[in-house]
């Protein structure tokens, strides 16, 4: 605490000295962001699932994937419903999600930077921990990304900060606050209630007396009735209480659920170069490990991610996206490891060599590795779904599919499209014989597909081509779900394979049902 005293004490004296650095720096910290975001600019498949819920929503429909089919296939209400205010007002999906992302992002990028300013003082400490996110392609990749990781990192945040700024005597009232705030967080998404625990633990170690313990029950309590609340409307609407997609990502845990979390763990350390636990060590090693430094709680939240990370087995959309709501933590801590450490002019030196080293060992990866093919193709993929759902739902209106990767094609098309992966559509995300894979590839049953005589099954991936593909082409690979259709015999039964004609002169294979009639409209 002496520390933290002195340093406070020194600092604000020279933060008159000083301030004239503020608005250039911000200016840096919050362009470089946007920035840095746009060169990518790219909107996953998973996040036209929550286009299409908001879409629907804002149409009257309901909270739904395909009208009438009531189904909890997304797991970020929070952020549905708010693109889903946009929709109604006339502000597409697809437009709104990353300016309300870059948006977030700047208000995570101030809270960091206000935050380490105030209780160290120093400029350097603030500008390294926010720059440190600035250049971070996870960081920068899915602020624009479409997905609710912006809206649940800013939560997050801050209710770490609330509860780093609590102090003995705080009224009974900045608990409920905080209880709401990691309430909103549970409601952006179902994890955030498990975030809670740390903080309930951190705050009721850093004083442990009948008082504290009270307000620590007021704000877990506070937290866990927002949740509830929330869990038993979603029972009552979709008649389940759990998110489709938990039950079609879910596996009981095994060795080999965990290796592969930690595979896609320690692929996104080395794609940073070790950044991340270097920043870890510069902290303990400048804190020495005190018990009075903050910066535990930071540290008790990554170490909860990374058990959540490990148990559901890691996810694989680009650029580590889950790990996007634990980097402020990281910010957290480099800012006091570079404030508790530059006490003088040489180890300020230090610290900002130190700093830079850091920022240029993070930024690589925007540039380098193998995340950033694979964005260029997963924008290609996004853009021929589009185009292949558009070109479905002007020659076949009415027309019911079935196909993996749903997003784009469902919500290009508007047509009644049944999700293979079972990430809506809650008979197969809890079919039997899931094994460990791709994650949020695995569920599947073939059969039920056949059962439901979609008007047309994309084998596969919708993609396109320049020219059409033979059966054994089209029939190459495939998911579980896929390998399903292969083995049961009313498929070659029952569907031909067949091509759209896409505008830009390319095919999509797509299997139609042999006994399908066009809509007559389309026939005109």
């Amino acid at each position: 605490m002496g520390v933290h005293r002195a340093l406070t004490h020194d600092d604000c004296q020279m933060r008159n000295r000083r301030s004239w650095w503020e608005l250039p720096i911000s200016i840096v910290l919050l362009g470089g962001a946007l920035v840095h975001a746009l060169r990518f600019q790219h909107l996953p498949d998973d996040a036209y699932i929550s286009f299409h819920y908001a879409t629907n929503f804002a149409a009257g429909a309901g909270l739904v994937f395909n009208p009438g089919e009531y189904v909890m296939g997304y797991s970020n209400f929070l952020w549905v419903i708010l693109l889903g205010l946009g929709e109604s007002f006339g502000v597409s999906a697809p437009a709104l999600a990353p300016v309300l992302g870059v948006i977030l992002g700047w208000g995570i990028l101030a809270i960091v930077y206000l935050y380490l300013r105030r209780t160290y003082g120093g400029i350097l400490a603030a500008t390294a921990g926010a720059a440190l996110l600035v250049v971070n392609a996870t960081f920068a990749f899915w602020l624009v990304g479409g997905l609710e990781g912006p809206l649940f990192g800013l939560l997050l945040l801050a209710g770490v900060v609330v509860a780093l700024d609590v102090e003995s005597d705080s009224p009974l009232r900045s608990f409920v606050g905080l209880g709401v705030l990691f309430g909103l967080a549970a409601l952006t998404r179902p994890e955030g209630v498990f975030y809670a625990v740390p903080v309930g633990g951190y705050l009721f170690l850093h004083r442990r007396d009948r008082a504290r313990a009270k307000r620590v029950a007021v704000f877990l309590g506070t937290t866990l009735l927002i949740f509830g609340l929330f869990t038993a409307w979603v029972t009552f609407y979709y008649g389940d209480p759990m998110p489709n997609p938990f039950y079609a990502k879910f596996h009981p845990i095994s060795a080999e659920l965990l290796e592969r979390g930690g595979r896609v763990s320690r692929a996104f350390l080395v794609a940073y170069l070790g950044v991340p636990l270097v920043v870890i060590g510069l902290w303990a090693l400048a804190t020495r490990l005190r018990w009075s430094s903050k910066g535990w709680l930071p540290l008790s939240i990554i170490a909860a991610f990374v058990v959540f990370y490990l148990r559901v087995g890691g996810d694989l959309q680009a650029y580590y996206r889950m790990w996007f709501w634990v980097l402020p933590m990281l910010a957290l801590l480099l800012g006091e490891a570079v404030a508790v450490f530059s006490v003088g002019r040489r180890r300020q030196v230090i610290s900002a060599v130190l700093t830079v080293g850091l920022l240029a060992a993070s930024l690589q990866h925007s540039f380098r590795g193998s995340e950033t093919g694979r964005v260029v193709r997963d924008e290609a993929f996004v853009r021929g779904a589009v185009l292949i759902g558009e070109t479905l739902a002007k020659q076949h209106p009415g027309a019911t599919v079935a196909a993996n990767n749903v997003g784009a094609l469902a919500y290009a098309s508007q047509l009644n499209v049944l999700d293979m992966l079972g990430l809506t559509d809650r008979h197969i995300a809890k079919a039997a014989g899931k094994e460990v894979g791709i994650p949020a590839h695995e569920s599947h049953d073939g059969a039920y597909v056949l059962d439901q005589k979609p008007d047309f099954i994309f084998y596969g991936m919708p993609k396109r081509y320049p020219e059409p593909l033979s059966l054994a082409s089209a029939t190459r690979g495939g998911y579980p779900s896929d390998q399903d259709l292969d083995r049961d015999p009313r498929f070659a039964r029952e569907y031909a394979l067949d091509h759209l004609r896409l505008p830009d002169g390319q095919f999509a294979p797509v299997f139609r049902r042999r006994d399908y009639v066009r809509n007559p409209a389309e026939a005109r």
